[in-house]
């Protein structure tokens, strides 16, 4: 991971502006609902990456003060939220190869 805050400027000078332009392409769509969604979307990812901008140009924090661990959220759709499902173990059931690959066949 860079050390120098800095180093990421360059993609936020793209990615910011870039939500920007979705946002003004989500105001032309013609139905009502997309339109709001997106809309919507793109706010809450701006507010995101800013907030993400922030953090590595050394602000504070805010720590969960609940006591849980803090629920990890994903979204079928804009409208629904739901819960990922537990991170895996890292442990894994047999080879990570495939058997063909591991001694290939030698050609005479």
């Amino acid at each position: 991971m860079a050390t120098n805050p800095s180093a990421f400027d360059k993609d936020f000078g793209y990615l910011l502006p870039f939500l920007d332009k979705v946002a003004a392409a989500a105001a032309e769509l013609p139905e009502g609902s997309a339109r709001e969604e997106l809309t919507r979307l793109m706010a809450e990812e701006k507010v995101r990456w800013q907030r993400a901008r922030e953090l590595l140009r050394g602000a504070a924090g805010t720590v969960v003060d609940s006591g849980a661990a803090p629920r990890a959220l994903a979204r079928s759709s804009a409208d629904e939220v739901h819960e990922t499902a537990p991170s895996p173990s890292g442990l894994t059931v047999g080879s990570l190869k495939s058997v063909g690959s591991v001694n290939p066949p030698r050609r005479r």
